[in-house]
């Protein structure tokens, strides 16, 4: 593990989480901040960045006091007329990770219906087929990329065909594009003409899913775009462009966060080869592997809350308007809530769940990516024998990436199926 060699305090000491070295190991980082500087002031980014899992459960269970709407943040600033009547501009005021109170309540309890209908039709099939798909060509190989050829891919495929869409139509490819262009989309440090591409992509994808609800509404089906269209629970219905934004939401959560946690799996599994035995040879800690895959090597950074009122945090001044930055990762090495953190364990009893969120905010997909991670896994271990990397763990490379940590590319080698 790499060393920090100063000390938040001291002249020399640079808090930068877009090095090379910060993205490919972050946790040294955070384990001095929690230790030294639990609440750290982080000029470059103006914004206050909370280490501590006592810290950050107290804050995001605090809507009173610190809220997720950024409108909140004393340098918000209103956009121009044109973006507020965009789709674009009319998906930001709907989404649910930004919304408080009542309207939180309402649109995440008819959520959970959707959602709760689609985790009993028994999914399991479906992902299985589709993994078996991604491998059968890479099988007699030996080698594969397993970023490019397969965790980019399964997500997206899983999430398409949970909206009723046909597997490998045109549609289905145009919906991995649209996941991309959200992930860059949501990169504040994207550059102008990414931006604009970006933004175009997005418009063509609300076009997609407002296309897609009306022959959902003319001809219902048996997916979860039909669900959310049937969805109602004391009187409250979705509204039109609450769909359009809650399937874009679930279109990226269950597309860039699920593929970047598959690459970071496996490459722990594949690091650590007794667990990787356990976890291949023993389906039943498969479900609670994931939960310590996600915990040891979580592909967030920062959680964005905004002070309502005047605050003091770790005995910090914190104003009114001001950015907090939960890190969720370094939450989830913190040995005051979690026992030996820093030891990767599928087996271990996973009491704390905050991984997944805290409170209200705890992530409505989570049962959905937890299955596609088992499964998927499961699959690439059980159908690749002799599974290893294919560079020096070192040299495995990780993107720069200012919202999301992931793998930029995994090489494999394993032993041919002959077919």
């Amino acid at each position: 593990m790499s060393a920090v060699p100063t000390l938040p305090g001291e002249s020399d000491f640079v808090f930068d989480p877009f090095t090379t070295e910060f993205e490919r190991d972050p946790y040294p980082t955070w384990r001095v901040l929690r230790e030294h500087a639990p609440v750290y002031w982080w000029e470059a980014s103006n914004a206050w960045v909370l280490t501590r899992h006592a810290d950050i459960v107290a804050v995001m269970r605090d809507e009173d006091r610190f809220s997720a709407d950024r409108r909140v943040w004393e340098h918000y600033q209103e956009p121009p007329p044109e973006f507020r009547d965009h789709p674009v501009g009319r998906m930001a005021e709907t989404n649910i990770l930004s919304l408080e109170g009542a309207d939180h309540t309402r649109v995440r309890r008819l959520a959970s219906v959707a959602l709760t209908r689609r985790a009993v039709r028994g999914l399991e099939p479906l992902m299985t087929q589709l993994i078996a798909e991604l491998l059968a060509p890479v099988a007699p190989r030996g080698e594969c990329e397993l970023v490019g050829e397969i965790a980019s891919v399964y997500p997206v495929a899983v999430v398409s065909r949970l909206l009723g869409i046909p597997g490998s139509s045109e549609r289905e490819r145009r919906f991995k594009g649209y996941a991309d262009a959200l992930v860059a989309a949501a990169n504040p440090m994207i550059a102008p003409d990414v931006l604009l591409r970006a933004i175009s992509s997005l418009e063509k994808l609300v076009a997609e899913i407002e296309e897609l609800i009306a022959e959902k509404q003319a001809a219902p089906g048996d997916d979860l775009m039909t669900d959310m269209l049937a969805a109602e629970e004391s009187g409250d219905r979705f509204s039109h462009d609450e769909i359009v934004t809650m399937i874009m939401a679930i279109l990226v959560a269950g597309s860039e966060t699920t593929a970047n946690s598959m690459a970071l799996g496996l490459f722990e599994l594949l690091r650590h080869p007794d667990q990787l035995a356990h976890f291949r040879d023993d389906r039943s800690i498969r479900a609670n592997a994931v939960y310590e895959i996600v915990r040891y090597q979580m592909p967030g950074r920062f959680l964005n809350r905004y002070a309502k009122v005047d605050a003091v945090l770790g005995g910090q001044n914190v104003c009114k308007g001001q950015l907090l930055l939960c890190s969720i990762p370094s939450a989830q090495r913190d040995p005051d809530a979690i026992e030996d953190p820093d030891r990767f364990d599928i087996a271990r009893d996973h009491a704390d769940q905050t991984a997944f969120g805290i409170g209200r905010h705890f992530c409505l997909g989570a049962q959905l990516a937890k299955l596609e991670l088992e499964i998927s896994l499961g699959a690439i271990l059980e159908g690749l024998p002799g599974l290893r990397l294919g560079c020096a763990p070192e040299d495995v490379p990780f993107r720069p990436h200012p919202t999301v940590r992931g793998i930029q590319a995994l090489p494999l080698c394993f032993d041919p199926s002959g077919d």
